[in-house]
């Protein structure tokens, strides 16, 4: 069946469903409930991380996109990827400062901090070919969980095949693309939260 303009498929669904900001917002927030005792500091923390990995990040690609920077959110273009990471470091590494300045749980401004990083690291790759972001952030935060909450969250990965189809079915990412982001986020991951501990003189 052919799509008319306009029309969505199934996997646009999907792919707005599996979007990697919402889901990072989502996932600080339950490590902020497993980490911080409820009150006024858990609110604070939870504002500035649901603005920082989700409502900003969201907000700068509709900005680029407006302002002619960006030709599509889906940033395929490759070329104009360098500005988008390179907005969204400072981004994270802002959130991380805020977090660490205001005493919260280390997890939550290591999250942040894991975003500056893989944000460097895409800047890199992206000299080379695209990474899929869908894929990259859903292995990464599907190993976070399994490391911060533990085994019973390995369901969460089943989330990355189901982007990675999304991705590819909407032509948005070839597979090379997708397994590159599988690759980086899954690689990535544990050294940063291992790192992140020594650095917070905490376990895992």
């Amino acid at each position: 069946m052919t799509l008319r303009a306009g029309e969505l498929r199934a996997s646009d669904f999907v792919s707005l469903a599996l979007n990697p900001s919402v889901l990072t917002a989502g996932f600080f927030c339950l490590l902020a409930g497993q980490h911080e005792p409820a009150g006024p500091s858990l609110i604070v923390h939870d504002v500035l991380g649901v603005a920082f990995t989700a409502v900003i990040p969201v907000l700068t690609l509709f900005l680029l996109k407006s302002s002619g920077r960006l030709s599509d959110l889906e940033m395929r273009v490759r070329s104009e990827r360098f500005l988008v990471f390179g907005i969204g470091a400072a981004t994270y590494g802002l959130g991380t400062a805020l977090l660490w300045i205001t005493d919260a749980a280390w997890p939550l401004w290591g999250l942040l901090a894991m975003h500056v990083t893989n944000s460097f690291v895409l800047i890199g790759a992206n000299r080379i070919t695209k990474v899929s972001v869908h894929t990259m952030v859903l292995t990464s935060l599907g190993v976070a969980a399994l490391m911060f909450l533990g085994k019973a969250w390995f369901p969460a990965l089943l989330l990355v095949p189901a982007a990675a189809w999304a991705r590819w079915d909407a032509g948005n990412h070839s597979v090379k693309e997708l397994v590159w982001g599988v690759l980086v986020g899954g690689l990535t991951t544990p050294i940063e939260i291992m790192a992140l501990a020594a650095l917070a003189g905490s376990r895992v």
